[in-house]
C-alpha cells in the first residue's frame, strides 16, 4: 500500500470510514474510499488484503451524507400558522493525538497488530464499532492515511544521540558543559536500550500520517449526543512505553470544526518537527500519527467474529456460509464463454456479476442438465433467457412442457418473438384446447424404420404401465399382483404379427379385455409363451378370473376418465387420410421449439399428457438412429422438464437419462430440490446424482447426498450444505462438466441472467404497436399448430359417451399380416353387435359374393405361414424355393422337398409348415349364397379335418399338442370372424389350456357340407361325430399311456390299447385287451358338463363291469378332477362309488383309490407331459 500512495502526484489519502445514520434497524457503513486515479488499483490491492470470503462491492455514493443536517427555511405550521424557528446541527467530536514522552518519541513503537493473536482478544476497532452501533443520532469515524516520507537517517541520527546520552537538549548541555559519558555504558542502561529497541522495530522507511477522528451530529434539540468516554479511549491498546494514542472530546465550535475537517478529508501531518513545538511548555502531542505497516492495521480492520452481539448486528457482515466461493481458474472458466444454454453470470468473492455470461456449450449438453430451486428463486426466468439463447446455439428442436401454468410459456414465446421477430419455428399446444395429435398404440413407423418387432411392442407396453402407475401410484398400481401382467399379456396380443394389428385404440383395447372378460376365451397370439400365460389366466376359477379381470378394468378405466386424455389414446391415423399427426421423428430435426403447455390440467393428466410425449420422443429417437449410420452426425434435441418432480414414479425418465445420450437428446430437469425424486422413485433420484453431469442449484433443503454432489477437498459436504441454505434468490450453486479428458471446474457461484427482451417484467417489455403484432403472431401459431398438429378438446367440458358402432363385415380374404406392413385393428365387436351365423349382416350378393377363380381346396394362397425358404406361387399354384426357384406340387410332401431343395429341414420350425389340402366341398353358388365369409368356411373345414386327425401329425398339425391358433394362421381368418363363428354356434370353444381347442358344431359342419350319423353306428374303433376335439385329445392321450404304462411292461397281461372299445352294449372310451381279447384295463375321458352327476356314475359302472386290473380316469383339469371326484361320492341316483373324498387343492396324482370302477386319474397337462412325468 506505502508504494500505492507513494506513486501517486496528488496528496489525496486514503479515507477508512464507519458511518451510522443513528437509527435502530441502519447498519454501519465499513468504506474505504479514495479520490485518486489509483481508486481501481486500490480496489485490488484491497481484494488481496482481506481473504475470499469477504464481500467487497464498489459504489459512488457518499457515505457522509447522513452527517448533513437538513438546513431547510422556516415552515408554518399548517393548524396554527406559528413559525418554527431553525434549529442549527449540534456536534461532538473527537480527535486522536499522538503523545510521546520525549519530542521525537514518535518513532518509537505502537503496540504491534501481531500481537492481537490470540482468538478472545479483540482488536481496537471493536470499540469504535459498539459505539456506533449505540449511537442514537449520525456519527462517523474517520481514518486518513498518507505515506509519510523515509526518514531512516533521522533515526540512525537519534540512535546515536540514544547511546551517546545526548537526546534532549538538557543531555546536550550536560553533556557539553558537566561531564562525558562512557557510550557502551550508556547502551547497558535499560531505559536507553529500550527506546533504542522500539526505533529500530519501526520501520522508518515505510510509515504513514494517520489521521484518526470522530464526529456526532444533529439537528435534533431533544437528542442525546454519545457520550465518547469508550470512544476516546479506544486506541490505548495500541499505546507503546513512549509513544501513546490519546482521544481528545470537542463540543460547540471546536467539534464543528473537527466536523469539517472530517468531511474535507483533511490530513494533519505530524507537529513534532515545528518550531513551537520545540518550546519547553508546548506539549509533545500531534494530531498526525505517525505509524508503519505493523500498526497501521489496528485502525483500520475490525474482526466481526469478536464484536459484541449488538455492534455484530450493526455491521452486518457478511455470514460465513454467505461468503463467496472463488471462482474456477480463467483456463477453466474461459472454455464455457461460449454460445450455448446460458446458466448465468459467474459472481466474483465479492458479490459481483462478471459481464460475459456462462453457458453450457451443446457439446456437453447430452449429459444433462438439471435446475433446482425453491418458489420464487428465478429458476423459470432463468429457464426462459437459457432456452431462448440455446435455441440459437442449437440445430435441433427443443421441446418444452410446462405444467405450472403461471404463463412461463408465454413469457417465453415473448421473448422468442422479441428475439427473432416471428413465431414461424415453434409449435405451441395448450391442453386445454388441443392436445398433440398422438398415436400412441402405434409402432407402423417403428417397423418402417427397421426397429426389431419385439422392442417396439415392449417399449409401448412398457410406456403404457408406467402411464398408468403416473396415474395410481405404484405402490395402488401394483396392490393386484396379477393384474399388471395380464394387462401386459392383452397388449401383447393386441401387438400380434398374425393375429393383431400395429396399431389400434385404447377403445379396442379395452373392448379386448371386456371380451376375454365375458368369455375366458383369450385372444390367439402367436408366441407359444405367451398363449400359455394367456390360458393360465383363463384357467383360474370363477371368482379368482373375475377379481383379476376387475383389476385390470380398474387400472385400464382411468385413461378414459378424462375425456381429453380418450381422445389421444383413441387416435389411430390413417397413412392416407388428412388427420392431424404429431411426428416428433420428423419434428425433432427441426431447428424448432415445441412448447407443450399442461398447465391447465389436472395434475394426473399432467402426469399422463408427459408421459405420452416422452414416449413417442423415445420412439421417435429410436427410429431417427435406426435409420442413420455410426456416422450421422444428428441435430441435438433438448427437452426441457419443468416441475419434473411429478415424473418420480417414471421409469421412462430414469430410462430417458440413462440411454438418451446415444440419442442425441439432451435432458434439463428443473423442480425445487431433488430430493422430490427419492421416495417416488430412488432410480431416478440416482440417476439425477450421478447421471445429470450439470447442477445448478439455489436454496435447497437439506439433503446430505445431493451436497455429496458438490463437495471438494477444500468445501466439504457439510459447508456446502450451509452454502446451499445460504443462496439468496437469484444466486445458483453450479458444478459443470468438462470435454473428456480435461479437468472439470470447482463448483461456483452465478447469478441469474437478465431477463430477455420481450419479458414482461424486463426493462425492455412490447409497445402497445409492439403487442399487437405479437398477439396476431400468437393467434397464427396456435391456429397453425391445431390444424395440422393437434387435436381440439376445446369442447370437452366432461366425460361423455359415444357409441362405437362396429362396421359389418362383407366378402374379405385375410392377406398374411407382414412386419413392414400396415394391419386392419383386431376390435373385437361386443355381443350386440356381433354377426349372427345364421342370418348375414348384408344380403347376397353385397357380403359374400364369391370370387370365381378363389382355390377352396388349399390353404396355401392364405396361410400367413410358410418357411421362410419358401414362397408360394398363387398363380400356378406351386410352391417355390426361394433360393432356385424350382416350384413344387403344392402339398406337404412338395413343401418338404422346396425347404430341402436348398436347405435343412430340422433348421425349420414346424409351426411354419402350414396345412396345405382342405377338402372343402362347396361350389361358387354356395359359397355365394353362405353366411359364412370364405375364411370361416376354410377354417371351419380346417377344425373338422384336425378333429378328424387327417393331417399329418409330425409337420402339419397334431391335435394331440397344437393349438388351433396355428390354424386360424393357415387359412388366413381374422380374429373377428372366429369370434363371429362363436357367437352363432357354428363353433364351440373345447378349452384354452393347455391348449385351444375349437369344434365344430353340427351348425358349422352343415355349413360345409358334412354328412354324419350320430352314436355307435358311426362304427368300432372309431369316434362320434358330436365327439369334441378336447375329448378326442383325451382319448388318444389316454389311449397312448394305457400302451406306455401297461402293454409296453411285464407287470400286465395287456398285450393291446384300443380306442373306443365296444363291449356289451355300449363303449369304453379305451381299454387293454390280453392275449385272448379279454378286457384287463379300462380307460374313460371325462368332461365337467352338464349331466356329469348321471354321466360319471354311468361310466363308473361300466369299467367296474368288466372287473380290470385298472381303472383309469382322464380329466381336463384338476378343477374337473374334483367335480368327478364328486360325481362318485353323491351321484344323483344309487349308493354312492366311492367313499373317500380329498381337498380341492389335491392334485388328481395324489388320489389313493382302490375301488373296481377307480384306480387312479390324470389330467391332461399329465399324459401331454407323458408317462415318466405323469
Amino acid at each position: 500500500m506505502y508504494y500505492l500512495l507513494a506513486s501517486t502526484q496528488t496528496s489525496s489519502p486514503l479515507e477508512w470510514l464507519l458511518v451510522t445514520d443513528g437509527a435502530d434497524t441502519g447498519p454501519i457503513e465499513y468504506v474505504l474510499s479514495v479520490d485518486t486515479d489509483l481508486a481501481s488499483t486500490i480496489e485490488t490491492w484491497c481484494r488481496e488484503l482481506v481473504p475470499n470470503s469477504f464481500d467487497i462491492s464498489t459504489t459512488t455514493t457518499d457515505p457522509l451524507c447522513c452527517l448533513s443536517p437538513t438546513e431547510s427555511d422556516a415552515t408554518t405550521n399548517p393548524d396554527d400558522g406559528a413559525l418554527e424557528s431553525y434549529s442549527p446541527p449540534r456536534y461532538r467530536a473527537v480527535e486522536f493525538v499522538g503523545v510521546t514522552d520525549r519530542r521525537e518519541d514518535w518513532q518509537t513503537t505502537l503496540t504491534r497488530y501481531d500481537e492481537f493473536t490470540d482468538k478472545h482478544s479483540r482488536l481496537p476497532l471493536a470499540t469504535v464499532v459498539s459505539t456506533l452501533a449505540d449511537a442514537s443520532v449520525p456519527m462517523a469515524v474517520q481514518i486518513l492515511v498518507s505515506p509519510y516520507p523515509d526518514w531512516r537517517h533521522h533515526a540512525i541520527d537519534r540512535t546515536q544521540r540514544l547511546k551517546q546520552h545526548r537526546d534532549t537538549a538538557f543531555q546536550r548541555f550536560f553533556e557539553d558543559w558537566m561531564t562525558t559519558t562512557d557510550t557502551e555504558t550508556n547502551d547497558a542502561d535499560p531505559e536507553i536500550r529500550s527506546r533504542v529497541d522500539a526505533l529500530d522495530q519501526k520501520d522508518a522507511q515505510h510509515s504513514y500520517v494517520v489521521t484518526a477522528r470522530a464526529v456526532a451530529t444533529t439537528t435534533d434539540q431533544r437528542a442525546q449526543l454519545p457520550v465518547f468516554t469508550p470512544l476516546s479511549t479506544a486506541f490505548s491498546h495500541l499505546n507503546g512505553d513512549y509513544y501513546r494514542i490519546e482521544g481528545r472530546t470537542h463540543d460547540g465550535d471546536r467539534a464543528a470544526s473537527v466536523y469539517e475537517s472530517l468531511r474535507n478529508r483533511v490530513v494533519s501531518e505530524p507537529e513534532h518537527s515545528k518550531f513551537t513545538a520545540r518550546l519547553p511548555w508546548t506539549e509533545n502531542a500531534s494530531r498526525g500519527l505517525v505509524m508503519d505497516s505493523h500498526e497501521l492495521p489496528l485502525l483500520c480492520l475490525v474482526d466481526a467474529a469478536t464484536l459484541p452481539t449488538k455492534a455484530h448486528r450493526a455491521l452486518a457482515p457478511t455470514p460465513t456460509d454467505e461468503h463467496g466461493l472463488p471462482r474456477p481458474p480463467r483456463d477453466r472458466i474461459e472454455r464455457y464463454r461460449t454460445a450455448g444454454f446460458t446458466l448465468g453470470h459467474a459472481q466474483t468473492a465479492d458479490g459481483d456479476a462478471e459481464a460475459v455470461p456462462i453457458s453450457l456449450p451443446p457439446a456437453l449438453q447430452p449429459l444433462h442438465l438439471g435446475l433446482f430451486g425453491r418458489t420464487g428463486s428465478g429458476k423459470s426466468s432463468s429457464l426462459v433467457a437459457a432456452l431462448l439463447a440455446n435455441h440459437a446455439a442449437t440445430d435441433g428442436a427443443d421441446i418444452f412442457i410446462d405444467p405450472k401454468g403461471d404463463g412461463m410459456a408465454d413469457d417465453y414465446l415473448r421473448a422468442h418473438y422479441a428475439k427473432y421477430g416471428s413465431l414461424d419455428d415453434v409449435y405451441y399446444f395448450d391442453c386445454t384446447e388441443t392436445l398433440p395429435a398422438l398415436s400412441f398404440f402405434d409402432i407402423r413407423d417403428q417397423l418402417d424404420a427397421g426397429i426389431d418387432r419385439t422392442t417396439a411392442v415392449e417399449d409401448v407396453v412398457d410406456h403404457y404401465i408406467d402411464i398408468l402407475i403416473g396415474i395410481m401410484g405404484r405402490d395402488r398400481f401394483e396392490r393386484a399382483v396379477r393384474s399388471p401382467d395380464i394387462i401386459r399379456y392383452v397388449l401383447k396380443a393386441m401387438f400380434d404379427p398374425i393375429h393383431g394389428s400395429n396399431a389400434f385404440s385404447h377403445r379396442e383395447f379395452q373392448t379386448a379385455v371386456a371380451r376375454l372378460h365375458e368369455t375366458r376365451d383369450p385372444p390367439p397370439v402367436v408366441d407359444e409363451d405367451l398363449q400359455a400365460m394367456l390360458a393360465g389366466v383363463a384357467a383360474n376359477s370363477k371368482r379368482s378370473f373375475d377379481e383379476l379381470m376387475q383389476g385390470v378394468a380398474n387400472r385400464i378405466e382411468k385413461i378414459p376418465i378424462d375425456a381429453r386424455l380418450a381422445q389421444v389414446f383413441n387416435h389411430t391415423p390413417d397413412d392416407d387420410s388428412d388427420d392431424p399427426e404429431f411426428d416428433l421423428r420428423r419434428l425433432i430435426d427441426e431447428d424448432a421449439v415445441i412448447i407443450i403447455d399442461t398447465g391447465g390440467l389436472r395434475p394426473a393428466s399432467q402426469r399422463v399428457t408427459t408421459l405420452v410425449i416422452l414416449s413417442a420422443l423415445w420412439t421417435a429417437l429410436q427410429r431417427r438412429t435406426q435409420q442413420g449410420d455410426d456416422e450421422t452426425d444428428h441435430p441435438l434435441v433438448n427437452l426441457y422438464l419443468e416441475e419434473a418432480a411429478q415424473l418420480s414414479t417414471s421409469s421412462l425418465l430414469s430410462n430417458l437419462l440413462a440411454q438418451s445420450r446415444s440419442f442425441g437428446l439432451s435432458i434439463t430437469l428443473a423442480m425445487q430440490f431433488p430430493a422430490q425424486l427419492r421416495d417416488g422413485n430412488p432410480e431416478a433420484y440416482r440417476e439425477v446424482l450421478n447421471n445429470v453431469s450439470t447442477i445448478v442449484t439455489g436454496n435447497v433443503a437439506v439433503d446430505p447426498q445431493f451436497s455429496q454432489r458438490f463437495a471438494t477437498t477444500e468445501v466439504p459436504a457439510t459447508e456446502v450444505q450451509t452454502r446451499l441454505r445460504a443462496l439468496r434468490r437469484g444466486q445458483w450453486l453450479v458444478t459443470l462438466p468438462a470435454e473428456f479428458g480435461q479437468p472439470e471446474p470447482q463448483p461456483f457461484v452465478l447469478q441469474s441472467p437478465p431477463l430477455p427482451a420481450g419479458h414482461p417484467e424486463s426493462d425492455e417489455p412490447f409497445s402497445p404497436a409492439r403487442e399487437t403484432a405479437y398477439t396476431a403472431a400468437f393467434e397464427l401459431l396456435t391456429a397453425r399448430s391445431a390444424h395440422a398438429y393437434g387435436l381440439d378438446v376445446s369442447g370437452i367440458g366432461s366425460r361423455t359417451t359415444t357409441e362405437h358402432t362396429q362396421a359389418p363385415m362383407g366378402h374379405r380374404e385375410s392377406t398374411p399380416l407382414d412386419d413392414s406392413e400396415e394391419s386392419t385393428h383386431h376390435a373385437t365387436p361386443t355381443a350386440a353387435q356381433s354377426s349372427s351365423a345364421d342370418a348375414p349382416t348384408e344380403s347376397y350378393p353385397t357380403r359374400n359374393a364369391p370370387t370365381p377363380d378363389a382355390r377352396i381346396n388349399s390353404a396355401l394362397p392364405y396361410t400367413s405361414r410358410l418357411p421362410s425358404m419358401v414362397g408360394y406361387d398363387p398363380e400356378v399354384h406351386v410352391v417355390v424355393c426361394d433360393t432356385c426357384s424350382t416350384r413344387y406340387d403344392p402339398t406337404l410332401t412338395g413343401i418338404k422337398n422346396a425347404i430341402e431343395c436348398c436347405h435343412s429341414l430340422e433348421a425349420v420350425d414346424r409351426d411354419e409348415i402350414p396345412i396345405s389340402q382342405l377338402p372343402l366341398k362347396l361350389s361358387a353358388v354356395e359359397r355365394g349364397s353362405s353366411a359364412f365369409t370364405d375364411a370361416q368356411l376354410r377354417f371351419l373345414q380346417a377344425v373338422y379335418s384336425a378333429h378328424q386327425r387327417r393331417f399329418d401329425p409330425e409337420f402339419e398339425y397334431d391335435l394331440l399338442y397344437d393349438s388351433m391358433v396355428r390354424l386360424q394362421e393357415y387359412t388366413g381368418i381374422r380374429y373377428q370372424e372366429v369370434q363371429e363363428l362363436i357367437d352363432g354356434g357354428s363353433l364351440s370353444v373345447d378349452c384354452t389350456y393347455p391348449h385351444k381347442l375349437y369344434t365344430v358344431t353340427p351348425k358349422g359342419r352343415r355349413a360345409i357340407a358334412v354328412r354324419h350319423r350320430e352314436g355307435v353306428a358311426h362304427g368300432h374303433g372309431r369316434g362320434d361325430l358330436s365327439e369334441s376335439s378336447l375329448h378326442v385329445v383325451m382319448v388318444e392321450l389316454g389311449r397312448r399311456y394305457l400302451e406306455a404304462t401297461f402293454v409296453d411292461t411285464d407287470d400286465s397281461a395287456a398285450v393291446e390299447a384300443v380306442a373306443y372299445f365296444e363291449h356289451e352294449g355300449s363303449r369304453l372310451d379305451a381299454v387293454c385287451l390280453d392275449d385272448d381279447g379279454d378286457i384287463v384295463v379300462t380307460l374313460e375321458a371325462e368332461r365337467a358338463n352338464h349331466d356329469i352327476l348321471t354321466a360319471v356314475p354311468d361310466d363308473y359302472d361300466k369299467m367296474a363291469a368288466c372287473d380290470p386290473e385298472a381303472a383309469v380316469w382322464v380329466v381336463k383339469n384338476r378343477s374337473d378332477a374334483h367335480e368327478v371326484l364328486r360325481a362318485l361320492n353323491e351321484p344323483n341316483e344309487g349308493h354312492p362309488r366311492v367313499e373317500k373324498t380329498y381337498s380341492s387343492n389335491s392334485p388328481p396324482s395324489s388320489f389313493q383309490i382302490h375301488q373296481p370302477g377307480f384306480t387312479e386319474m390324470r389330467t391332461l397337462q399329465e399324459l401331454q407331459s407323458g408317462p415318466s412325468d405323469s
